[in-house]
This record gives structure tokens, sequence and C-alpha cells, in this order.
């Protein structure tokens, strides 16, 4: 069995754990045709504590989750059209 007890004795290798998580099953949801914010969402979800445990320094972690979600809802903003607004 792989030994990732190593992850745990920093929050920058949970963090790099994350993002390569991240990337991979980024890629595969790109090659399935899935939006991206999916494939994050499952990668979110299976390194949780109900799944794979990955996560241990909650505070960082969960710093980085409202920055992404803050920088998510600023794109989508950017993204929007107010002429579709207008119409409401």
């Amino acid at each position: 069995m792989l030994d990732l007890s190593f992850i745990h004795l920093s929050a920058f290798y949970e963090l790099t754990a994350l993002v390569v998580l991240a990337a991979a099953l980024g890629f595969i949801g790109v090659l399935l045709r899935q939006p991206m914010i999916v494939s994050f969402i499952a990668v979110g979800g299976g390194v949780g504590p109900s799944a794979l445990n990955i996560v241990q320094s909650h505070a960082h972690i969960e710093l980085l989750a409202e920055l992404g979600i803050a920088v998510l809802l600023f794109l989508v903003g950017l993204k929007l059209d107010l002429k579709f607004i207008r119409t409401l």
C-alpha cells in the first residue's frame, strides 16, 4: 500500500496534492467533455474527511476555498451579458 502520511506534514504538501488531483481530474473531465467546475467539485468532495482525508489543515484550505469562490463569482460577473439582465 502506498504510504501518503508525508502529505500531512505541511500545508504546502496538502495544497500540492490538491493541485495535482485537480489537474488530473480536470484533464479526465476535459477528455469526457465535462466542464472544469464539475471536476473541481469532485476533487473537493474527494479529498475531504469522508473520502481520502487528505486535508488536515482546515484553516488554510478554507481560506483558499473562499478565495476560489470569490474569483469564480467575479469571472461569472465578467461573462454576464448586460442585455440579458435588462430583459429580465
